[in-house]
């Protein structure tokens, strides 16, 4: 099976280096579809994916970090499920365990959660690329860019749009969990967990859970009226870009910076730096993505990274 996926990876590549402006990098990996989003609880409890397979977990063995360290499982491990579901419900299904060995939660401002524990996630829903630094609003609009960190101060969301890093436009916040303090409902909702529940910055042997369900916005509008939402299709192709950060040295915040293998540290940034996810039907397993996959789904998707 895996040589299939390196032949798909290859003709990708291969194809996209005859148009190098809109390259992408590494390999491509699998999203499935969510057999039934009703049966879905947003608590930071993995029992409602139970359905998924194994091939789809993302663990640590199956990435890589920025300093090119080997991370120990007993100093710092993942594991990481995402899935989709088409319209109606239209979300996208987001799950990490994380166990580490020391807790870091430091920072009290937000733009600087980057130097704590916690995980950012970039997402460039329609593939189209690009920068997305957040420098500007033409950058602002054109992806999401959201750090997780479990037990924020009153008042902060557990999303923090970390676009606002870059750019002082607080009404862009309307996408995470909270915005002026309402929750945002159907089109963003996150749940944490740690175990123990006391724990705190410094404390050791610490595991903590995100669970999230949010929608996609192919242009991240300065309100949401502006926005317009993404519609997820099967076979459809999106960049999305995981990065797990442990902030493991205590005061410094120097950290492990973990990447999907085949993927690149520009991921946050720029969207031919991301790795392409491919959507799969609910009820379609990894072998039979590979092993079915016809002339019509590839082109369709080197169409897509070529546009």
């Amino acid at each position: 099976m895996k040589k299939h996926i390196l032949l798909l990876a290859v003709c990708a590549v291969t194809l996209a280096l005859a148009n190098p402006a809109r390259a992408h990098v590494g390999a491509e990996y699998f999203i499935p579809g969510v057999p039934d989003p009703s049966s879905m609880t947003i608590d930071g409890l993995e029992d409602d994916w139970g359905w998924i397979d194994e091939e789809f977990i993302l663990t640590t063995e199956g990435m890589f970090t920025a300093g090119g360290e080997v991370v120990p499982k007993d100093d710092y491990d993942v594991s990481i499920m995402m899935a989709w579901s088409t319209p109606p419900d239209n979300r996208f299904y987001f799950f990490i365990r994380v166990q580490d060995d020391t807790l870091r939660l430091l920072e009290e401002d937000q733009k600087r959660w980057w130097n704590d524990d916690c995980i950012q996630l970039t997402i460039d829903p329609d593939h189209s690329g690009g920068d997305f630094l957040g420098e500007n609003v033409d950058q602002v609009l054109n992806a999401q860019r959201y750090h997780l960190r479990i037990k924020p101060l009153p008042g902060q969301p557990v999303a923090f749009n970390s676009l606002l890093e870059y750019i002082d436009l607080p009404s862009i916040g309307w996408s995470s969990d909270v915005f002026n303090g309402a929750p945002t409902g159907d089109i963003f909702e996150i749940a944490w967990t740690v175990n123990p529940p006391d724990a705190e910055h410094f404390s050791t042997n610490v595991s903590y859970t995100f669970e999230m369900r949010n929608a996609f916005w192919d242009i991240h509008g300065v309100t949401q009226e502006e926005a317009v939402r993404h519609n997820f299709a099967n076979d459809q192709v999106t960049h999305i870009g995981v990065r797990p950060l442990d902030g493991d040295a205590g005061e410094t915040g120097a950290k492990h910076q973990l990447y999907p293998l085949g993927g690149s540290t520009g991921q946050d940034q720029k969207g031919d730096q991301m790795l392409d996810y491919i959507l799969l039907e609910a009820d379609e397993s990894l072998a039979t993505a590979v092993e079915d996959a016809s002339w019509g789904r590839i082109k369709s998707h080197l169409n897509s990274q070529l546009d």
